[in-house]
């Protein structure tokens, strides 16, 4: 394609990136294994799911494709081998992540020898079904061919890209002698493609390190929150421990200046607020806990902007609970201070 360039390249890699994010690559030995025994469906739908395609997908085996799009060329990129898949894209397909996505039917037509070219088959169908993400989310260059094998290798495939782009076949031609030839697949020639693995490999280091990085500081924030209700919940137990001490023994001597205090500490309600704080941190807790142990506990192979940007909006409102329950937990101390002095060092001891 004219007009293709590095600059070209690496803008088009930062819109993608926008749009979807990056993924972990996927082993290709995971979808070569279906292949290699015979079941070209479960390989496709492998691809396919790892793209984030929850499609069905019907295989059509055939020799006849009805475009002659360039999919395969020779040393000097002439179309040697013809297409070996090809999908049909509906006008209806639903939007990228809905629900109408699951199981929506897509056919792919592919010809009979992609055992035979096991690598480039896998890089072919991840191009031919990264033209479904880019259609599905009505992407202005859905039909542009740089953007659709860009895609691939941003959503988990630039290795599988990688190894298919090239197939070499040797053929015995007489005795001693033999016959070489290599067959190029993809739009992307040589260095445009080694500049592109360059900057989604640079991009997805950025990516794991960012979310490491985020996900180490909600672990933290979360640990000190548990920490910070645990003894916000020993401190209100002391608190009503001593206020039945007091209660028990009226005649203990109370220092003028702790008075009004004591008196507020026994007011209706009072203690309500401190057990309010401490039921509504509990279940702020076990709701975090289970937002966490359900996401971000797991492994993650796909990154975006958004993910981040939500990650940090998470820790922001953990750190926000963290505070306000410092506050409050300074506001009992200060109370538990007041009454502790009505005891001796023993009776202390003993109340805790």
């Amino acid at each position: 394609m004219e007009g293709v360039d590095n600059k070209y390249i690496s803008k088009a890699i930062d819109e993608l990136v926008g749009f979807f994010g990056i993924k972990e690559d996927i082993p290709v030995e995971n979808l070569l294994h279906p292949l290699h025994n015979g079941n070209t469906k479960k390989c496709v739908e492998r691809i396919a799911n790892h793209l984030g395609l929850p499609i069905t997908v019907n295989i059509i085996t055939s020799e006849h494709f009805e475009s002659c799009d360039l999919v395969t060329t020779d040393d000097s990129s002439q179309g040697s081998e013809g297409i070996t898949a090809q999908v049909s894209i509906p006008g209806y397909l639903p939007l990228y992540g809905s629900p109408e996505l699951q199981g929506f039917p897509i056919q792919i037509k592919v010809s009979g020898d992609c055992k035979r070219y096991a690598d480039a088959f896998v890089a072919t169908v991840a191009h031919e079904l990264s033209h479904i993400v880019l259609h599905s989310l009505w992407h202005t260059e859905k039909n542009n061919e740089i953007y659709t094998d860009l895609t691939a290798m941003l959503l988990g495939f630039a290795m599988a890209m990688r190894r298919g782009r090239y197939s070499v076949e040797t053929t015995n031609i007489g005795l001693g002698w033999q016959q070489t030839r290599t067959i190029r697949f993809g739009y992307l020639k040589d260095d445009q493609f080694q500049f592109a693995l360059d900057r989604v490999n640079a991009i997805l280091k950025n990516s794991r390190t960012a979310f490491k990085k985020m996900r180490t500081e909600i672990s933290q924030t979360l640990d000190t929150y548990r920490k910070q209700l645990g003894l916000y919940r020993k401190v209100f137990e002391e608190f009503n421990k001593l206020i039945e001490y007091l209660d028990r023994n009226e005649a203990k001597k109370i220092r003028q200046e702790d008075a009004a205090k004591i008196v507020e500490i026994h007011s209706l309600n009072y203690r309500d607020r401190f057990l309010s704080v401490l039921r509504s941190n509990e279940k702020k807790l076990r709701e975090i806990e289970s937002l966490y142990s359900g996401w971000f506990e797991q492994p993650q192979n796909h990154y975006s902007k958004q993910k981040l940007d939500s990650l940090e909006v998470f820790n922001n409102d953990l750190s926000n609970l963290l505070v306000g329950l410092k506050r409050e937990s300074a506001v009992l101390k200060d109370d538990v201070t007041v009454m502790r002095r009505c005891f001796s060092f023993f009776e202390k001891l003993k109340i805790k």
